[in-house]
Protein backbone atom coordinates (compact mmCIF):
# COMPACT_ATOMS: atom_id res chain seq x y z
CA UNK A 1 0.00 0.00 0.00
CA UNK A 2 0.98 3.85 -0.69
CA UNK A 3 -0.17 6.80 0.65
CA UNK A 4 -1.01 9.68 -2.03
CA UNK A 5 -1.81 13.09 -1.24
CA UNK A 6 -2.88 15.14 -3.91
CA UNK A 7 -2.90 19.22 -3.29
CA UNK A 8 -4.77 21.55 -5.71
CA UNK A 9 -6.31 24.51 -6.06
CA UNK A 10 -10.18 25.06 -5.25
CA UNK A 11 -11.06 26.14 -8.47
CA UNK A 12 -10.42 22.32 -8.88
CA UNK A 13 -12.28 20.68 -6.86
CA UNK A 14 -15.52 19.52 -9.13
CA UNK A 15 -12.57 17.99 -11.46
CA UNK A 16 -10.98 16.64 -8.42
CA UNK A 17 -13.93 14.68 -6.71
CA UNK A 18 -15.15 13.20 -10.11
CA UNK A 19 -11.63 12.04 -10.28
CA UNK A 20 -12.10 10.30 -6.80
CA UNK A 21 -15.67 9.09 -8.38
CA UNK A 22 -14.57 7.69 -11.83
CA UNK A 23 -11.45 5.46 -10.13
CA UNK A 24 -13.91 4.21 -7.26
CA UNK A 25 -11.42 6.10 -4.40
CA UNK A 26 -14.31 5.47 -1.99
CA UNK A 27 -11.68 5.97 1.04
CA UNK A 28 -9.90 9.25 1.86
CA UNK A 29 -9.93 12.12 3.67
CA UNK A 30 -10.18 15.70 2.30
CA UNK A 31 -8.90 19.18 4.26
CA UNK A 32 -11.06 21.65 2.52
CA UNK A 33 -9.44 25.52 2.59
CA UNK A 34 -5.75 24.90 3.50
CA UNK A 35 -3.60 28.00 3.06
CA UNK A 36 -0.05 27.34 1.48
CA UNK A 37 2.58 29.23 -0.55
CA UNK A 38 3.94 27.32 -3.77
CA UNK A 39 4.08 29.30 -7.19
CA UNK A 40 1.45 31.02 -6.50
CA UNK A 41 -0.11 32.58 -2.49
CA UNK A 42 -3.00 31.43 -1.99
CA UNK A 43 -3.43 32.62 1.69
CA UNK A 44 -7.63 33.44 1.15
CA UNK A 45 -6.90 37.21 1.86
CA UNK A 46 -7.07 40.34 -0.18
CA UNK A 47 -3.54 40.28 -1.29
CA UNK A 48 -3.96 36.47 -2.29
CA UNK A 49 -6.77 35.15 -2.48
CA UNK A 50 -7.55 31.48 -3.10
CA UNK A 51 -7.38 28.13 -1.21
CA UNK A 52 -6.21 24.80 -1.93
CA UNK A 53 -7.76 21.85 -0.70
CA UNK A 54 -6.08 18.04 0.34
CA UNK A 55 -6.92 15.00 -0.22
CA UNK A 56 -5.25 11.93 1.72
CA UNK A 57 -5.81 8.36 0.24
CA UNK A 58 -4.50 4.59 0.57
CA UNK A 59 -3.96 2.63 -2.77
CA UNK A 60 -2.70 -0.73 -3.80
CA UNK A 61 0.37 -0.32 -5.66
CA UNK A 62 -1.37 -1.99 -8.51
CA UNK A 63 -3.26 0.97 -8.49
CA UNK A 64 -0.63 4.08 -8.08
CA UNK A 65 -0.02 4.25 -12.06
CA UNK A 66 -3.42 4.71 -13.28
CA UNK A 67 -3.50 7.34 -10.91
CA UNK A 68 -0.53 9.15 -11.36
CA UNK A 69 -2.15 9.56 -15.30
CA UNK A 70 -5.46 10.79 -14.26
CA UNK A 71 -3.66 13.46 -11.90
CA UNK A 72 -0.89 14.28 -14.91
CA UNK A 73 -4.15 14.50 -17.10
CA UNK A 74 -5.61 17.36 -14.39
CA UNK A 75 -2.15 18.84 -14.82
CA UNK A 76 -2.17 19.19 -18.96
CA UNK A 77 -5.86 20.33 -18.84
CA UNK A 78 -5.73 22.70 -16.26
CA UNK A 79 -2.15 24.40 -16.93
CA UNK A 80 -2.79 27.51 -15.34
CA UNK A 81 -4.02 26.21 -12.40
CA UNK A 82 -2.08 24.22 -9.46
CA UNK A 83 -2.35 20.51 -8.32
CA UNK A 84 0.17 18.26 -7.31
CA UNK A 85 0.28 14.65 -6.03
CA UNK A 86 3.09 12.96 -3.83
CA UNK A 87 3.38 9.10 -2.99
CA UNK A 88 4.59 7.97 0.47
CA UNK A 89 5.38 4.26 1.15
CA UNK A 90 2.60 3.16 3.81
CA UNK A 91 4.92 0.50 6.13
CA UNK A 92 1.86 -0.08 8.78
CA UNK A 93 -2.06 0.90 9.28
CA UNK A 94 -2.72 0.57 13.33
Amino acid sequence: MVLFLIVYEEVLDGEVMSLLDRTNLDRYIKWDKVKGKWREKHMDNHVWPGKYHVILTMLEKSEVEMFKKEIKKLQQKFSADEIWGWLFSLEEIV
